[in-house]
């Protein structure tokens, strides 16, 4: 199988060689907890519709020559309407768009509350994606803050210093989304020049690819900014081990920021009963009679979850801060044997799998 697109690269594929340029973005340290609003914790949506454009230049990299990151993008030449999250192919009829290979370009403008961008207030703003197929790119303000290779997995980055200070200015944030694959890639592929003038156009190429479905591509998951303190919660991490009578959840909490601090943690269940308490980075919860989780069609109360409430109070200049994470936790044990996947004890049936994002069912 192959996916077309003409007018591509010029030979020696700069498209591939500005990924290469670009080099992999190393993941970032410490934990991404996902970004949930609590009472010390805001999140703002950017969802809805951005400005984009596609980069039909013989070599696909204008956009880095000419330094559209720098300018609103509609000043750099036409942009459209595009929905995010989506996938950009099949938004317009334009066949161009389609099955268009190499980078394009988005962007949306956003006022940030005014308590957001007073650096005296100890708050740190996180711009995060839930995922973009494949290899971004993201400015804010013209600023570079991150790279990120693969289209399946979250990515952030804290945006504080470029964003506060600067009250009543719009934050701009600008993606250059690239969804080449090649053979280091998830799913791989490869590109292939169509070298022969008398029968193909100048510069095209196919991008080959080896699988079964559409190569989807765009920003696919929610785009989100979000605030904590200056020192807080970065990881959270929970394991379970569970009877008919008794359970145990063993946590371990990273706090960034400081290393004076307490921590106290409060278990609830589904009608805010507490049922166990702790403290300290690293613990263990005792739960009588627990709820355990199944899955769907495997008990009359599937994915039954507990709420972890975890608080971290700390001192900066002596000025207090507080950060507070909310964690759904379900306890359940999970085995596998030579013939089964076991599930609290019981086999589970594996079914629903292998359905594509544009299958009839």
């Amino acid at each position: 199988m192959a996916a077309v697109a003409s007018g591509g690269a010029a030979r020696g594929c700069p498209v591939l060689l500005l990924l290469l340029a670009l080099g992999r973005a190393a993941a970032p340290p410490g934990g991404m907890l996902y970004p949930r609003e609590t009472s010390s914790r805001e999140r703002k949506e950017l969802g809805g519709l951005w400005s984009f454009r596609a980069d039909f230049s013989p070599g696909r990299d204008a956009g880095f020559v000419q330094r559209w990151y720098r300018q609103q993008l509609r000043q750099t030449g036409p942009v459209i309407d595009m929905p995010v999250p989506a996938s950009f192919n099949d938004i317009t009829q334009d066949p161009s768009l389609e099955n268009y290979i190499g980078w394009v370009w988005y962007e949306k403008e956003v006022l940030l509350p005014l308590r957001w961008l007073q650096d005296d207030l100890n708050t740190r703003v996180v711009l995060r994606f839930g995922s973009a197929h494949y290899y971004s790119v993201v400015w804010v303000n013209g600023v570079q803050v991150m790279e990120h290779e693969g289209g399946h997995l979250p990515f952030e980055a804290d945006i504080s210093s470029i964003v506060q200070g600067s009250p009543g200015i719009p934050c701009r944030i600008t993606v250059a989304l690239n969804n080449t694959l090649t053979p280091h890639t998830l799913p791989p592929g490869s590109i292939q020049y169509m070298n022969d003038k008398t029968r193909y156009p100048k510069n095209y190429f196919v991008q080959n690819i080896r699988f079964d479905f559409f190569n989807y591509a765009g920003i696919h998951r929610p785009v989100v900014l979000y605030t904590t303190p200056s020192v807080y919660i970065d990881d959270i991490t929970v394991t379970t081990t569970s009877s008919e009578s008794i359970a145990m959840v063993q946590y371990q909490v990273s706090v960034v920021g400081s290393t004076l601090y307490s921590l106290s943690l409060s278990l609830r269940d589904q009608e805010g009963k507490v049922v166990a308490t702790g403290d300290g980075p690293a613990g263990e919860l005792k739960v009588l009679n627990p709820n355990l989780w199944w899955p769907y069609l495997m008990h009359e109360n599937p994915g039954y979850r507990y709420s972890l409430e975890v608080k971290m109070q700390a001192q900066v200049n002596g000025v207090p801060l507080e950060d507070v994470y909310m964690l759904p936790v379900g306890i359940r044990t999970v085995h596998v044997t030579s013939t089964q996947f076991l599930i609290n004890g019981r086999p589970f049936y594996f079914h629903g799998v292998n359905k594509h994002e544009d299958a009839d069912v």
